[in-house]
């Protein structure tokens, strides 16, 4: 044995080393359970367990409408430091920001206030209500079609942290096109359950109720009960402010106790002791949860909601505002329960194939290629075996499509075992010895498998590129499998007729 078959046979024991430490997670899960290793095991998709799929569109108007909300509510609150008053600051549904100042004297001041500090608003118009001018503004068309995209990318970051609320070992939140999310989550039956957490806007305001006679502008919100209730239009602080919200039950009544962050505590402080003696109301998705009187400064930074709530509802609400707002509401598109049944069929049926596909395989390179079809029967398993480790390391999730791809492999694998062992009969009957014949035959089927391989390979990276949720799962097995199968098929091949002793009786190789 040359000291160059030593090195392969180094760096072919290193690898079914590394594929079984990837593996192992999945052959053993109750030993790996609770510990950190360099793999996971490999998780089944929604289609083979069964779970939830919902198809969301985010209100990306929404949210720039909210973006140029909290610029005025920021403006009113810096210019009223500098006693110029902004009678109201509203959004409108066309995307426009209209700011209502007291005189035409002030209008000016407030122009310079706002290319100063928010330069990235364009002035459109000054119009009138009465005597009262109003400032009109608006985002540049580039500016607002960005906001739209980040409103996106936050609602897939918020809707995992939700997601990881229950636990669910491998769900799949994705961007599908411009506006839509796709979310499947396995294993999980409770679709209202889901809705109600993963699909709340979760925006938390804390707002004054106003005081009879007072000057500021009010709007009325409702109550859980639907009674109607008035409040000073202006925030006061936001759901940002929040580092941490539980379940707490206090004198027998359920509520949500939060943690504030601490410029939050020091807002909050700011807030309850310039209006003691004034009811504070805590607003979440527009709708007044509770209207606490404030009788003294509170520090601390803590705060709380109530409002009659079951202890389910509690952890609920607690959960979406430990994970944070959604920037713009969530409209379902699609929802549907995928019940355990039909994946445990597919499952069957699935390795059915694969078992039914292995053994023709093997019975037909026993039968015509004698002893050298053991070569590729060994090469066949090696190959599946690796394609498993590779796809634990990288902590896939096998779909129905993915079951297809290793299927798929097998044949694969099997043809690039074929093209060698007929360039090696073709040598031998031209004359060629073992060795020329078996080095000729990797040599001249080589470029061939590679070619094929790598067109196919390329396909696959499209298909994932391009594909969502099923697809995806099917590129990512076939990509896997074609590197597998080429270093089977060149490398562990070789490495088997270099080790093995090998003769040659009428065109046929034999080990």
């Amino acid at each position: 044995m040359t000291s160059e078959v030593k090195k392969r046979l180094i760096i072919f024991a290193l690898t079914v080393v590394g594929g079984l430490a990837f593996i192992a997670p999945t052959i053993f899960k109750d030993a790996f359970r609770d510990s950190t290793w360099i793999s996971k095991p490999i998780s089944l998709g929604l289609d083979l367990v069964g779970g939830v799929h919902l198809v969301y569109e985010v209100d990306t108007k929404e949210a720039v409408k909210s973006r140029l909300q909290s610029i005025a509510n920021g403006l009113k609150s810096e210019l009223r430091k500098q006693k110029i008053a902004i009678l109201r600051g509203k959004a409108t549904d066309d995307l426009k920001l209209e700011l209502t100042v007291i005189s035409d004297r002030v209008v000016e001041r407030v122009k310079g206030k706002v290319a100063e500090d928010y330069r990235d608003l364009e002035f459109v118009s000054v119009k009138k209500t009465g005597s009262r001018p109003i400032l009109v503004y608006q985002f540049p068309a580039f500016r607002a079609a960005k906001i739209e995209h980040e409103a996106v990318n936050q609602a897939i970051e918020t809707l995992r942290n939700r997601v990881d609320q229950f636990g669910v070992a491998e769900p799949l939140i994705q961007r599908a096109g411009e506006k839509r999310i796709i979310l499947q989550m396995p294993g999980i039956k409770d679709i209202e359950a889901v809705k109600k957490v993963v699909g709340s806007v979760a925006k938390l305001e804390f707002r004054l109720i106003p005081l009879p006679g007072g000057n500021m502008p009010v709007i009325t919100l409702r109550d859980r009960a639907g009674n109607p209730v008035k409040v000073e239009d202006e925030v006061l602080m936001t759901g940002n402010s929040v580092a941490d919200a539980r379940v707490s039950i206090v004198r027998g009544k359920v509520e949500v106790s939060l943690t504030l962050t601490p410029e939050g505590g020091r807002i909050f402080r700011k807030i309850t002791s310039a209006n003691v003696g004034r009811n504070l109301s805590i607003i979440l998705d527009n709708v007044v949860y509770s209207s606490p009187r404030i009788n003294e400064a509170i520090g601390g930074g803590r705060a709380s909601i109530s409002g009659g709530f079951t202890l389910e509802e509690a952890k609920q609400l607690a959960v979406v505002l430990r994970a944070g707002a959604l920037p713009a509401p969530l409209k379902i598109l699609e929802e549907r329960t995928v019940g355990p049944t039909l994946g445990a069929v597919s499952i069957k049926k699935g390795i059915t194939a694969i078992i039914i596909g292995s053994l023709l395989i093997v019975v037909f390179m026993a039968l015509y290629y004698k002893k050298s079809g053991l070569v590729a029967v060994l090469t066949l398993a090696l190959n599946l075996f690796f394609m498993l480790s590779l796809l634990a390391a990288f902590g896939a999730t096998l779909t129905l499509p993915g079951l297809a791809g290793l299927a798929l492999t097998v044949g694969m694998a099997v043809d690039a075992n074929v093209l060698i062992f007929e360039r090696i009969r073709e040598e031998i009957r031209n004359g060629s010895t073992r060795d020329a014949a078996v080095d000729a035959g990797y040599r001249k089927a080589l470029s061939a498998i590679v070619d094929s391989n790598i067109t196919t390979l390329l396909t696959g990276i499209i298909l994932y590129y391009f594909g969502t949720g099923p697809v995806r799962g099917f590129a990512v097995t076939l990509s896997v499998g074609i590197l597998t199968t080429l270093y089977c098929a060149a490398f562990v091949g070789r490495l088997a007729f270099d080790v093995m002793p090998l003769k040659s009786s009428k065109g046929v190789i034999s080990i």
